[in-house]
């Protein structure tokens, strides 16, 4: 039987690093460094004098929490944002790793004495970093940083675990084997990695089917399914020789990019459970370390942080990203956003576990370099990102407290509808709008309120509306809610999923983003250009084939006439910051900018035309910037043809 003293200091200790999480929030210490602090206070030499040194059990705490980590980092994963650093995102979460593994055990081996192996393997440790330090840094300040840098290092952070769990198991069976076969090492580490990745996407898709094919009766045991997932998936990938961390992480990302019964209860649960797995996690590793050991590594521990941070970290990052759309600065604060957190001080007790010769100085000098890294470059990461100029405000955005799932008793299905200025429903009563009987409107979220929709209830511009009903009976709601006043222009499918953004839509395209109307040869150039320099951007394309087979590459694109305010409404041109209309259908130019102006009086217009007249009354209107092509051509011809006599001068 469990002793009860010790639930009771297990609960006295999570409650302290909950409570204590505050100091994190009031003066911008990052909330790793107060859970270890918790730990090391109530350890051996701190006054809760707990003694504990059971290295085996700190590493299968470390490893069952970590699993359950980087599942839910998965599922926080949106691969729309992802997909446009992908490959920039795996090498830095590969390459990059025993990039930073192989310089940190080099000067290792030449600064401190250490043999190269054991060097490497110290490098292995702490070369991944922490995603979940920066990002809860950045949301503490209310900034965010501008184009892909967010995504980058998102997906770098989530992704670059494995590869180092990889390197420093690689490295501790090294120097613990006695009999080593090289080739099968190197079969062994190339089957882990890919064995990884095929059974994460197996994972995600079971997982995917499960939700939506089981009609359990609790709404409660779809979070304990998702569980069972994670211990399967995580223990099948041990029992075939793949990689788990890699697997969990592919099969979040599966499971956020699809749509399955009780999804956001599923994602906020593990969400809380990663907060308890992390707690849990560096409450365990500030007991197994005794401060007083600390001091006698401090020296050591400071010239390879300060190496990490200030060279191995820049160069993996530099060749990581050389020749890519990311400016210096970017580089720069991305090479600075290499906080070290739990991972390296649970990759620690692996040697620790294994009795390895001197693994108790690698631990303590594992766990001063994570301090000096969170602490310098946690509380710098702001400041610096301010100085480089690459960090951006958040959007405030109000948060539903009233959430409904689709079960498998409902017959029904719940719809969000944003309503902008020039729709139908604006200035309307409740009782005053012509949707169906069948369909509800549970609630209005207007700003930071919640409003419960009566009779006479008065919709307003930027009101966002809770529906439930049938498909059918939704469809026309939505119709009735948002067309037009004027009803000239042709109305939409809202059953094609073509012709509204995905739900899952990440948010720094639906503000201060750039609207482009057409992907023909400009709008496809100047669409590229964007992503270079990584600006979001929503295409609005009739081409229903174009529209596909931009969203298979990642891009946000909806299919639809931009002449028509349905259309220009969902690629949310009323929160845009400019639009461009790179369509040569000059009939409906006049039309795409006036529904702009209506929705957004502040936006700039850019207009590309063919016709010198249209270009000339659409200049004296002031409508927007024109370019008129065969002018813009002759222009460059020009300055092509003068820069050319200006060298030979």
């Amino acid at each position: 039987m469990l002793d009860s003293g010790v639930m009771l200091i297990a609960g006295v200790l999570v409650l302290a690093s909950v409570l204590a999480s505050q100091v994190s929030d009031r003066y911008g210490i990052p909330a790793l460094v107060v859970f270890l602090v918790v730990g090391m206070l109530a350890g051996s030499e701190g006054p809760g004098a707990l003694v504990f040194n059971d290295a085996n059990f700190a590493n299968f705490c470390g490893t069952i929490a970590l699993a359950f980590i980087l599942f839910s980092g998965g599922l926080d994963t949106h691969w729309t944002i992802i997909s446009p650093v992908l490959w920039r995102g795996i090498f830095l979460a590969t390459g990059g790793v025993v990039i930073t593994a192989v310089l940190v055990g080099i000067f290792s081996w030449l600064a401190l004495g250490m043999t190269l192996l054991t060097g490497l393997l110290l490098g292995s440790i702490v070369s991944s970093t922490d995603a979940a330090a920066v990002f809860a840094i950045m949301r503490r300040s209310g900034v965010t940083l501008k184009g892909n840098l967010k995504p980058l290092l998102e997906f770098e952070s989530g992704s670059n675990d494995p590869m180092a769990v990889l390197l420093t198991m690689t490295f501790t069976t090294i120097l613990t084997a006695s009999n080593l076969h090289w080739g099968g090492l190197a079969a062994t580490f190339v089957v882990n990695i890919f064995g990884g990745v095929l059974l994460g996407i197996g994972a995600g898709w079971l997982a995917r089917l499960l939700f939506n094919k089981l009609h359990l009766g609790y709404e409660g045991l779809y979070p304990v399914l998702s569980i069972g997932i994670v211990l399967i998936t995580f223990g099948l990938s041990d029992f075939l020789h793949s990689n788990g961390f890699v697997a969990l992480y592919v099969c979040g990302i599966l499971l956020n990019s699809s749509d399955f019964r009780y999804r956001l209860a599923v994602i906020k649960f593990h969400d809380g459970l990663a907060w308890l797995m992390q707690i849990m996690l560096f409450i365990v590793l500030g007991l197994l370390v005794n401060p007083s050991e600390l001091l006698h590594v401090a020296g050591k521990a400071l010239l390879v942080a300060t190496f990490l941070m200030l060279v191995a970290r820049p160069v993996a990052v530099f060749l990581g990203l050389w020749k890519s759309e990311f400016t210096l600065p970017e580089q720069l604060l991305t090479a600075w956003t290499g906080l070290r957190g739990a991972v390296p001080i649970v990759l620690a007790t692996f040697p620790l576990a294994a009795g390895f010769e001197g693994s108790s100085m690698i631990f303590n000098i594992v766990f001063f370099i994570v301090l000096t890294s969170v602490l310098i470059q946690g509380i710098m990461l702001m400041p610096v990102a301010r100085f480089l100029k690459v960090d951006d405000p958040m959007q405030a955005r109000p948060q539903y407290s009233l959430e409904i799932q689709r079960s498998g008793q409902m017959q029904g299905e719940t719809r969000e509808i944003e309503v902008l200025p020039n729709m139908a429903a604006v200035g309307k009563t409740i009782g005053e709008l012509d949707i169906p009987s069948e369909v509800l409107i549970l609630l209005i979220g207007r700003g930071d309120d919640f409003i419960v929709p009566k009779g006479q209830t008065v919709i307003e511009p930027y009101d966002i509306l809770l529906l439930l009903g049938e498909s059918g009976a939704l469809k026309n709601a939505g119709e009735a809610i948002l067309l037009p006043r004027s009803r000239s222009f042709p109305s939409v499918d809202l059953d094609d999923s073509l012709v509204m953004l995905p739900s899952n839509t990440a948010r720094q395209f639906l503000s201060k983003q750039v609207v482009v109307v057409g992907y023909g040869r400009v709008g496809s150039r100047i669409c590229a250009c964007l992503k270079e320099k990584g600006i979001p951007f929503v295409v609005a394309e009739q081409d229903r084939e174009i529209v596909e087979r931009l969203r298979k590459d990642g891009i946000v694109a909806v299919s639809g006439d931009a002449a028509s305010e349905m259309t220009i409404a969902q690629a949310h041109v009323s929160k845009a910051s400019v639009l461009v209309i790179a369509t040569p259908d000059t009939m409906k130019v006049r039309r795409m900018a006036e529904i702009a102006k209506e929705l957004n009086p502040s936006i700039e217009i850019i207009i590309r035309t063919g016709c010198e007249m249209e270009a000339n009354l659409l200049k004296r209107e002031g409508i927007g910037e024109v370019f008129l092509g065969e002018e813009e051509l002759a222009k460059s011809m020009a300055a092509s043809a003068l820069q050319s006599l200006k060298a030979k001068a």
